[in-house]
């Protein structure tokens, strides 16, 4: 390759244009050599957008996650590993439409890494939690699985994506409710798409995670569940979109409930568990 075309393939790489280039490299797991790992691990990052299941999920985010919670990642690995991957959520989607939420599954191990060792700045945690809240708020893809190309799972992966930055000690008030904002804005789904595929425990996780962290008094928990019940309350009559609400609800508030019950807090567990039993009995 002559000089100037090598330096402008290079330019279009480091660019982002060869990010559909999935080559993965032999002996992944039984790497060892700490700056080999650094180096594979960004090599990886093309294989999020895989088509492949296998590519993408199994062997792409499998490894990237063992790496994470293995503490085999420096920061300046996870920093361009941040980089990258805010920058899939900003982008439009792949036509397979695997990429954005598996970018999100990642950056929720990534943002885990910074949840127990912490090395993001204020300004990139901040970041961070807006791109969160934004992906999840704005999931319209609600395929889970679909046979022969694996998950997709948006709203499950933008969900553990809020978990892991909302039990991060050094996130502000303000942060958490647009964390939780966001997970309460997917509860419903587009009030046409039923969940089947878990996404409500999923969201239920993350907002009892969060609500322990905002600590809202009575008056506050139960307004929360009476806005999450509000669009049955307004619905006029059982059609199916009522009656796909009233499924979701139930799929996110049974997961809740089982999470208040196993508080140690027993001050907290009684406290918010009238209220909840309540709603779900207005559910019927």
């Amino acid at each position: 390759m002559k000089p100037a075309l090598a330096c402008l393939s290079w330019l279009l790489c480091t660019a982002g244009a060869c990010a559909g280039t999935c080559s993965p490299p032999q002996g992944l797991k039984d790497e060892t050599d700490a700056a080999r790992i650094q180096q594979l691990a960004v090599e990886l990052l093309p294989c999020l957008a895989s088509p492949d299941p296998h590519l993408r999920d199994d062997l792409a985010f499998n490894q990237l996650s063992t790496w994470a919670r293995g503490d085999r990642l420096t920061p300046a690995t996870l920093e361009r590993l941040r980089t990258e991957l805010v920058a899939v959520l900003d982008a439009a989607p792949d036509p397979a439409g695997v990429h954005p939420p598996f970018a999100a599954l990642t950056l929720a191990e990534v943002a885990r890494t910074d949840r127990l060792k912490p090395w993001l700045t204020p300004a990139q945690r901040a970041d961070l939690v807006e791109h969160a809240a934004r992906f999840l708020a704005g999931v319209r893809d609600y395929r889970g699985f679909t046979p022969g190309e694996g998950w997709r799972h948006g709203v499950a992966h933008g969900a553990d994506l809020a978990l892991q930055l909302g039990m991060n000690a050094a996130l502000t008030a303000p942060q958490r409710l647009r964390l939780l904002a966001a997970v309460s804005a997917q509860v419903m789904a587009d009030h046409h798409h039923a969940y089947r595929f878990g996404e409500g425990a999923r969201l239920a996780r993350a907002a009892l995670q969060l609500q322990l962290r905002l600590e809202p008094d009575a008056a506050g928990w139960q307004a929360w569940l009476d806005n999450l019940l509000r669009p049955l309350q307004e619905a006029r009559q059982w059609d199916e979109a009522a009656l796909t609400d009233l499924h979701n609800l139930r799929e996110f508030l049974w997961p809740l409930l089982a999470g208040v019950l196993d508080l140690d807090d027993a001050t907290r567990r009684e406290a918010w568990l009238a209220p909840l039993q309540k709603a779900l009995r207005r559910l019927g």
